[in-house]
């Protein structure tokens, strides 16, 4: 246990160490039920990831769509990308870099990277048909254009935001959403009305019911 403590805290293991920490604390926060400080971050996070699964040939795009985060939530892809980076650099520091030689933890960081991927997407791959069956039940259950709701993100914009509207018929759906043309940005808290959805993206368009 102890070469482990030291192993997490030598200077090429630090960074994954902290990580790991954060992803810790945000299933903590989460399982106490503070839920709009984990709505807000893994919001950002689905936010950049559809930007990069739906039109984006990147790096980043790339690597999401391999780790299956199109199906998966983001959070819990990177909590299972960051404990399996984790796990391997220890061990493979331990083992096979004795002399703790920066430039030898550099290039097992490039093995621990690829190799983590792979597991998690063998992880995440069995999950899928779970999570889409969820994320169908939740869109499709009953038509949602034409619902009122409030936001519940930090902020809705023209690109991106998250709004909850009630379904007389089942429990509230939370949708990924964006601003009509013309509308401006709206706060948490604000009441609006679902009128649309954009077939490329999936997204749910609002509007402000003050309007």
């Amino acid at each position: 246990m102890k070469e482990i403590w030291n192993e997490a805290f030598l200077i090429y293991n630090l960074p994954l160490t902290l990580i790991l920490g954060c992803m810790t604390l945000f299933w903590v926060a989460s399982l106490c039920g503070l839920g709009d400080l984990d709505s807000d971050v893994d919001l950002n996070l689905e936010g950049d990831v559809d930007g990069d699964l739906h039109g984006s040939d990147g790096v980043f795009g790339f690597i999401m769509r391999a780790v299956n985060a199109q199906d998966i939530p983001v959070m819990l892809v990177l909590s299972l990308l960051s404990l399996f980076m984790w796990i391997i650099a220890i061990a493979s520091n331990f083992y096979l870099n004795t002399s703790q030689s920066g430039l030898i933890a550099s290039g097992l960081f490039i093995g621990n990277f690829i190799l983590s991927v792979i597991l998690v997407k063998l992880v995440t791959q069995p999950l899928r048909p779970m999570f889409r069956s969820i994320k169908n039940d939740k869109e499709h259950q009953e038509p949602l254009v034409g619902s009122s709701g409030i936001v519940k993100s930090r902020l809705v914009d023209a690109d991106f935001g998250q709004c909850e509207v009630i379904r007389p018929k089942g429990a509230p759906a939370l949708l990924n959403c964006r601003l009509a043309e013309g509308e401006r940005s709206l706060a948490r808290g604000e009441e609006i009305l679902v009128i649309g959805q954009d077939p490329e993206t999936q997204k749910f368009i609002i509007k402000s019911l003050k309007n």
